[in-house]
């Protein structure tokens, strides 16, 4: 199909580009920075550009490139979603989220108190399209016990991690003080470079990582799993031929994650789902195969990780790793068990690139 006729001036363009670059929220310095943006214009606007078509925007990639109407549409709306966005209900909103994150009207609430979650869950819906929001709280709900652990912790968000929540999480790991938050933290900050490409981060974070982990510990399943998805992923990056070690290691860890333990999220194989994602990245198949067979069918169901989508996610691995052995006809029986509408917002754009994935691989 043709592009449409782009009906802005050249003097349009460059104003574009100077409001994002000298106003904007990400800094658009080098290619790099291309990405990040990519993954912040998603976030706000629940549209695409790629990062390709942003480098060629910005002059990173020589080419007689033309914006397309689309793209400036995109981009319009971006601007007037973030810069331009900056009235005086951001500080009403700001003062509400930081006292409702520091309460002075009890001295602790449970880590599994299912009321507050519903409402953090509201108020993350919310920053996660609000960065100018973002910028002024990420510090204080960082210095803040209950901010970590009912926003930082409970709401890792994929689509807005590259492009802006890390800088949170590198205010968390200055104030935490335990030792499996700040294993949780660099995991998380260990993703960010990953989906950036940033080889170079990536291998030092992994370095600290596997140097801070103590095999001694008790960890929560999701911790314990996204040090494991931490693990395989960099081995496989920089320590390739030890891949099998680290993945008979995984199974036997696996062995030993309870099945029947019911507080705060034990409910759910989070071990098993994070590592289903390392396996998925590293071209380990059958390994990804057995061990999501495993989650799916040792693990009762929890009604809360149904309505998140999880189990969506597990079927989709489970799937993914079916079609790759060249098992497309049993990767096809799991597709009425695979709903997008049902995956969780912190990582729907993510599992719905993974399903495309599937269905590309299944046509």
């Amino acid at each position: 199909m043709a592009r449409k006729t782009n009906p802005i001036t050249q003097q349009e363009i460059d104003i574009i580009k100077s409001i994002i670059k000298n106003n904007g929220k990400i800094p658009i310095e080098n290619p790099v920075d291309c990405k990040a943006l990519s993954y912040h214009i998603y976030a706000i606007t629940d549209k695409t550009i790629s990062e390709s078509t942003i480098k060629r925007f910005f002059g990173f990639h020589v080419s007689n490139f033309s914006p397309s109407y689309d793209t400036i549409r995109i981009l319009r709306e971006y601007i007037s979603k973030t810069i331009e966005n900056t009235t005086p209900d951001n500080d009403q909103i700001e003062k509400l989220v930081i006292d409702f994150f520091n309460p002075h009207h009890f001295e602790n609430i449970d880590k599994g108190d299912k009321g507050f979650h519903a409402s953090c869950r509201k108020i993350a819906l919310h920053i996660r399209s609000n960065p100018v929001l973002f910028e002024k709280i990420m510090e204080p709900l960082a210095k803040s016990e209950t901010g970590r652990a009912f926003y930082y912790e409970l709401f890792p968000d994929y689509e807005i991690l590259s492009a802006f929540q890390y800088k949170g999480y590198e205010i968390y790991l200055q104030n935490e003080e335990s030792y499996e938050g700040k294993l949780f933290a660099h995991c998380l900050l260990f993703m960010k470079y990953f989906f950036d490409e940033n080889f170079v981060l990536l291998k030092q974070k992994w370095l600290l990582i596997l140097k801070l982990y103590d095999k001694n510990s008790t960890l929560h399943p999701f911790v314990l799993g996204r040090y494991y998805q931490v693990y395989l992923i960099g081995t496989y990056y920089f320590k390739k031929k030890e891949i099998a070690t680290v993945i008979n290691e995984v199974f036997r860890v696996e062995k030993k994650q309870p099945r029947d333990r019911q507080h705060l999220f034990w409910d759910f194989p989070g071990f098993h789902y994070y590592v289903c994602d390392a396996l998925w990245y590293i071209d380990e198949y059958e390994s990804l195969l057995k061990l999501s067979e495993i989650a799916l069918k040792e693990f009762k169901k929890s009604k809360e990780f149904i309505w998140k989508g999880y189990y969506d996610h597990l079927y989709l691995y489970n799937s993914l790793a079916l079609v790759n052995i060249g098992k497309a006809a049993e990767a096809r029986k799991n597709i009425k068990y695979i709903n997008p509408e049902n995956f969780y917002f912190i990582t729907k754009a993510y599992f719905e690139k993974l399903y495309d994935e599937l269905q590309k691989r299944l046509n």
